[in-house]
């Protein structure tokens, strides 16, 4: 059993940040599949709030990453 811990990064200016947050702790999923998942789920539910006209645009894929979680702050700089 791997006791690896992964976070969704989203881009915030010229890094991948954890911005994710459950009970003011960063959110840390247990797989990589896990966190896919709830970020597919996130994306479903920016779509439907763009067609509900609650936001007027919603985030695609590349605008987030998935990365395994180190143990500190989730930061890191953009290169590309």
């Amino acid at each position: 059993m791997s006791t690896q811990r992964w976070v969704v990064l989203t881009r915030e200016g010229n890094y991948w940040e954890n911005v994710w947050t459950v009970d003011d702790e960063p959110e840390l999923f247990d797989s990589y599949a896990d966190a896919e998942a709830e970020l597919a789920e996130h994306l479903r539910e920016c779509r439907w709030a763009v067609d509900e006209g609650d936001m007027t645009d919603a985030p695609t894929r590349d605008a987030f990453r998935i990365s395994p979680h180190c143990g500190g702050v989730d930061t890191c700089h953009i290169w590309d």
